[in-house]
């Protein structure tokens, strides 16, 4: 038995961590992939609100202008050559106003890097410059617009963070000058996530003058709240699961517990049964071999104590037996009850008088005290009976030479109590809920030999629950014990 419940902890042991680390490896997966998303949300918008810088700064350029592209014929410098990058001539016009002011655009230059010149003043302005081969004319130009408005209306941080603030206030960011090793690739903007999964980070560059190799570098250390609140609802399914698996990997080790403490308790009880059931079989076996002998049953005083012993040992056998009743009964699911309304008072006081109360030797004095708005009870009369019966064996049992017990009944409300109180010798505080348990006995019996299997006051409590009433039990050691038994009417 101790080898299989050590293999079922084991293998639960094993599923648990499994299962755990299943969610973790769920949980890591989807952190990763929120952060993958929201890294790309907030690039997006970055990139956005620098397009809306761009256009806010090309609409502050009131010049009317118009660019009219031509490719030429590509051909490949050395310096072309080195790098590995092929590049094209293009000729472009810029049409502008006569009036217009002459213009220098040093940021387009050939591939030896050599100005262009222009025709200052004039509606016609001719440039000829070099380009990456895969460059479209589409590009070209708008790269061209980009530069033409980086000459008039320069880009200026302010702008770029009085927008980013507006949308984004909660942003924390900064900016810094975006410089690329490679001068002879095209300044492209796009985003990249950098730093690991615990400080993750994102990088924007934006490039407000590709065609001179200009542009700013935003950096977003990305928070931990957004990320987590995006992953609550998965959150919460893990945590619920894991916390499911945890209670039911935690009540199956306390069941296997409890079973097996309820089986060493239930060989306890055997042996103990044995035990005690072999003295009134042997004192009985001694009885009947003395009134089986004529010379020794002729003396009438010494028949009667044989036959007074003998129904006294034929009582303890009736209590072993009914012991045995209960403990089926406490290990049955439900407990049937036969409700009646009878008498609470004519109950009590037969139970009294049909008890051996000086069988022990002690003297005794029950004193019972029904109120008449308590006289009248509804509840199973036989599980009553049984559970008062057991309440004053107990008083009879754990007290001195002088036992005092006052049974008492008083109407609550809705609810009637019953009350047993004796001068016994009590239960420690700390063991009053423990006395309860089956075959639970009080550590500080007189004589740890006094005959008992523990079950009674579980047998109690399982009656007053079924019920559905309250037990409430208090005293301390050497000042009794009051046990109060609330029925609900």
């Amino acid at each position: 038995m101790e080898r299989r419940i050590r293999i079922v902890w084991a293998l639960s042991l094993i599923s648990a961590a499994l299962a755990i680390g299943v969610q973790c490896y769920w949980l890591y997966n989807q952190y990763k992939y929120v952060i993958d998303t929201y890294a790309e949300d907030t690039a997006a918008r970055i990139l956005a609100a620098c397009e809306q810088e761009y256009e806010l700064r090309k609409a502050a350029d009131k010049r009317p202008l118009s660019i009219m592209m031509q490719r030429n014929t590509a051909i490949t410098d050395s310096a072309a050559t080195a790098s590995g990058h092929a590049a094209t001539i293009f000729s472009f016009s810029m049409k502008m106003p006569i009036d217009s002011p002459g213009i220098s655009l040093p940021h387009l230059s050939d591939s030896a890097g050599r100005e262009l010149a222009a025709d200052v003043g004039r509606r016609i302005m001719n440039f000829s410059i070099t380009s990456p081969h895969s460059m479209s004319d589409d590009e070209l130009q708008r790269n061209i617009r980009r530069a033409v408005t980086e000459s008039f209306v320069p880009f200026g941080p302010a702008l770029l963070d009085s927008i980013l603030t507006a949308d984004m206030p909660s942003l924390k960011y900064t900016t810094e000058a975006w410089t690329q090793a490679d001068s002879s690739l095209s300044y492209i903007s796009h985003w990249e996530k950098t730093g690991g999964l615990l400080r993750p980070e994102l990088a924007v560059s934006y490039a407000y003058s590709p065609m001179e190799h200009k542009g700013v570098l935003i950096r977003v250390a990305i928070p931990p709240h957004p990320i987590f609140g995006r992953m609550a609802f998965q959150l919460a399914i893990a945590l619920g699961l894991v916390l499911l698996l945890t209670g039911c990997l935690m009540f199956q080790i306390k069941t296997i517990l409890k079973q097996k403490k309820l089986g060493e308790l239930r060989e306890n009880f055997v042996n103990t049964m044995i035990h005690e059931l072999k003295r009134p079989v042997q004192t009985l076996k001694t009885f009947i071999a003395f009134l089986g002998d004529r010379e020794m049953r002729s003396d009438e005083n010494a028949t009667r104590q044989v036959v007074h012993d003998s129904m006294f040992e034929i009582d303890n056998l009736s209590v072993y037996l009914n012991k045995l009743k209960d403990i089926i009964r406490t290990d049955s699911e439900t407990t049937p009850l036969q409700l009646s309304r009878f008498n609470l008072r004519e109950l009590v006081e037969k139970l009294v008088r049909l008890r051996p109360l000086a069988a022990a030797g002690k003297e005794v004095r029950i004193d019972i005290d029904i109120a008449p708005e308590a006289e009248m009870i509804e509840a199973d009369p036989v599980h009553l009976a049984n559970m008062l019966s057991n309440l004053i064996e107990n008083s009879l049992k754990y007290s001195g030479r002088e036992v005092r017990i006052a049974v008492k009944a008083e109407s609550r409300g809705k609810e009637i109590c019953i009350s047993v109180t004796d001068n016994g010798i009590g239960i420690p505080v700390a063991e009053q809920k423990k006395v309860f348990d089956k075959f639970y006995r009080a550590s500080n019996l007189p004589d740890s030999k006094l005959p008992g299997l523990g079950l009674g006051l579980s047998y109690v409590k399982l009656i007053t629950e079924a019920h559905r009433g309250r037990l409430v039990l208090s005293g301390r050691p050497g000042e009794g014990t009051v046990m109060q038994l609330i029925f609900p009417q």
